[in-house]
């Protein structure tokens, strides 16, 4: 989630900009519309389908948002921030069909040579557009930026290729009054082209997110930097992230000293994970998998503890040697590792400890599968507590 703002307020900021930016296009469409059509200028009705396309996806965006702004529920784990890539998707969508039908009509006005007069009082609305839309471009991006929301950048940067179309709208107008009738028609096919561009890159950018595209090289290099920071880490491999929305998943496998406890791991990897959500800043959680070796390529399956177990316990029976009171398993990627624990016998010396050892060794040695090594602890007794 966003550091510092909330699930719900972050859903506040991009519904108020975006409602802002809906009722400017609403504006801009009939303006655009009755100036181009009264003022017989191709362009400027060119530029008022573009901001049609606007103000529809700005509509889309609302209805994604609010449904993006929810929490994860039974239904949906990771939370509703894909409904947001679902907008930019039909955003980019509408801006490439919209962008290929205005250079279609500017196309076949300029070969079939009918070309209108604007009139001069149409360059006031194209000024008054660009005026618009770049203020809406400054404050939707400083919200985009705020919430890093991907809808919503796309958004903006519709407001800024919409101010950059009125400009060239304002130009081509211009032209056309001094003499240059055709720069109408031009200009509307370099706006469709422009908006056409957009359209599929737009499109380009959600079809990819949704198809679980991972952060750049940039970003997966400063989680490498991270997690190999942190105490305990010997190296990791199967480094995944995954886009969804404004925020991003990871999931990693940890190497750590092959002796270590199963407490100690899950302490590793918890402090790894609260320090990737701390400096990562697209990361919304990860996942942490702790390793005793590098398992990338697969390994041997061995026996679980209770097989193991039992053919222990039938070794050391048959031999008339005594039970382990404490057996810990180090599965390997070469074998198993048996550790067996005994109390210390009073009175022993240390040639009888070797000779029980080595005859601990001998009873198992060929007889428990993918064996690879026996060690024998010997513990001293616990001491009473003096009351």
């Amino acid at each position: 989630m966003t550091e510092g703002i909330s699930r719900t307020e972050r859903g506040k900021q991009n519904m108020r900009v975006t409602l802002m930016g809906a009722g400017t296009n609403v504006v801009l469409f009939f303006i655009k519309l009755a100036g181009g059509v009264f003022g017989h200028s191709s362009a400027l009705v060119a530029d008022a389908i573009h901001s049609l396309s606007d103000l529809l996806s700005d509509l889309g965006l609302v209805f994604a948002m609010h449904f993006s702004s929810q929490p994860p529920d039974q239904e949906h784990p990771y939370g509703h921030e894909r409904f947001e890539t679902l907008a930019a998707l039909a955003t980019g969508s509408l801006l490439a069909v919209n962008g290929a039908g205005i250079g279609y009509e500017a196309v076949q006005r300029l070969i079939v040579g009918h070309y209108g007069m604007p009139a001069s009082w149409t360059l006031y609305i194209a000024a008054f557009a660009i005026i618009a839309k770049e203020s809406l471009y400054q404050i939707t991006i400083r919200v985009a930026r705020r919430t890093r929301s991907a809808a919503l950048r796309v958004n903006a940067w519709d407001h800024r290729t919409d101010a950059i179309s009125s400009v060239i709208v304002f130009i081509g107008i211009g032209g056309s009054l001094l003499g240059a009738p055709y720069l109408d028609s031009v200009v509307a096919l370099i706006v469709a082209l422009m908006v056409l561009r957009i359209g599929l890159v737009t499109g380009w950018e959600a079809v990819q997110e949704l198809a679980d595209r991972g952060l750049s090289d940039e970003a997966l290099a400063a989680i490498r930097e991270v997690i190999l920071g942190c105490e305990g880490v010997r190296d990791l491999h199967l480094l995944k992230t995954r886009k969804i929305g404004h925020q991003a998943l990871a999931e990693v496998h940890l190497q750590v000293m092959p002796t270590l406890s199963v407490s100690e791991g899950h302490q590793i990897a918890e402090r790894v994970r609260i320090a990737l959500l701390r400096q990562v800043d697209e990361l919304a959680d990860a996942t942490i998998h702790i390793d005793s070796e590098n398992d990338e390529e697969g390994g041997v399956v061995l026996p679980p503890r209770s097989e193991i177990e039992k053919v222990v316990c039938e070794c050391l029976l048959a031999r008339n040697l005594p039970l382990t009171e404490q057996m810990t398993l180090h599965y390997l990627k070469n074998g198993v590792v048996i550790c067996m624990r005994y109390h210390l016998p009073p009175a022993e010396t240390f040639a009888s400890l070797q000779d029980m050892e080595t005859r601990l060794q001998d009873a198992l040695q060929g007889r428990v599968p993918g064996l690879q090594q026996v060690d024998v602890v010997w513990q001293l007794p616990k001491t009473p507590t003096a009351q």
